[in-house]
């Protein structure tokens, strides 16, 4: 399995141009799974972005790659085809209504489906994109939270663990 990344920009997004504005506000990169921890996110960039008006965000939504699982016997040929639903089936829906949802309080955003390993696509679109901040929501309800904390493990799931250690942008981690 190889950590190369395919990725797509959505239509209707505003294209690489966002990267290369000069003079530009905050930049954000918001990553989304579409869960509940979408809209946590959502809520955070656009409470943020309230009354500003140079607000940009990349909307980024990792797809991981499971070929053994979903393959089996096909990898040759059915590659391209899980790849291209995974894209458009499952991640430019999601990147789309964030996007809209955000455009709504004037974020300009940018989506972005990729698939491959999360921590190295979060890392590389951040610095590709020169985002200011990194935006994650934190995965553990309050409930699990306070379960974990009192048998003294660590609170962060290993993929905020691994972006906050390796990131050199801050990061936000939404709850």
């Amino acid at each position: 399995m190889t950590n190369q990344a395919m990725t797509t920009t959505a239509p209707g997004g505003i294209g690489p141009e966002v990267a290369s504005s000069a003079t530009r506000g905050m930049r954000f990169l918001a990553v989304v799974d579409g869960s509940e921890r979408t809209n946590r996110i959502i809520d955070f960039v656009a409470a943020i972005a309230q009354g500003k008006d140079d607000m940009e965000a990349i909307i980024l939504n990792v797809q991981d790659r499971h070929y053994e699982a979903r393959l089996r016997g096909y990898q040759s040929f059915k590659k391209d085809e899980i790849e291209d639903r995974l894209i458009n089936d499952v991640g430019l829906p999601i990147v789309n209504a964030v996007s809209k949802r955000l455009g709504k309080v004037g974020v300009v955003c940018l989506p972005k489906v990729k698939i491959g390993d999360p921590l190295p696509i979060i890392l590389r679109c951040a610095a590709e994109d020169k985002c200011d901040v990194i935006v994650l929501a934190d995965p553990q309800p309050q409930y699990v939270r306070r379960w974990v904390r009192a048998m003294g493990l660590p609170l962060l799931s290993s993929l905020i663990s691994r972006v906050i250690t390796a990131a050199v942008v801050p990061v936000v981690i939404v709850k």
